[in-house]
């Protein structure tokens, strides 16, 4: 069984993973990591030299061609909402969205400044602003997902006990 977590950047997919993989006994994989192994870049260089265009069509790619079974992927924030990416999950796995609310994803990103080249915004104001634009426009792959979750302020550990009951 393949688990693919999705969700708006700065939602704690990839730490959610690492939870989710102790729970279920389960590996977990990070497509981001996995786009930046192939590359031998990081996703913000991979974006500065070849373009969103470039990186999406390698991250489909990689998401087509790397679907070990019985994991768990976290994948990229954009991934379900590009070509017809979200069907491909949905057929070759469980999807679960991992919904956050954009003030604690402003939080987060804002945190984290400098890893995630399309909210790169010059404060906190900026980056909720961005986030608000992609979330509505993201918003309606994110919610072709199997299953929602409400992440709110619930820890890892919860969040990885509620998947567990909806698998």
């Amino acid at each position: 069984m393949r688990i693919y977590l999705i969700g708006m950047p700065g939602s704690g997919k990839s730490t959610l993973a690492k939870e989710l993989s102790e729970v279920l006994d389960l590996p977990y994989f990070d497509l981001d990591l996995e786009i930046e192994k192939k590359e031998r870049k990081s996703i913000p260089k991979i974006f500065t030299e070849f373009g969103e265009d470039y990186f999406r069509k390698v991250e489909r790619e990689i998401m087509l061609s790397f679907t070990p079974d019985n994991a768990i992927i976290a994948t990229g924030g954009g991934t379900p909402c590009f070509f017809d990416n979200i069907e491909k999950l949905n057929s070759q796995g469980k999807t679960f969205f991992v919904d956050v609310l954009e003030d604690d994803l402003a939080d987060r990103v804002w945190e984290q400044q400098g890893t995630r080249p399309l909210l790169a915004q010059e404060n906190r104001e900026d980056i909720f602003a961005a986030i608000q634009e992609k979330r509505v426009n993201r918003l309606p792959y994110y919610e072709k997902a199997q299953i929602t979750i409400q992440a709110n302020k619930k820890t890892p550990y919860e969040l990885a006990i509620e998947i567990k009951q909806n698998l």
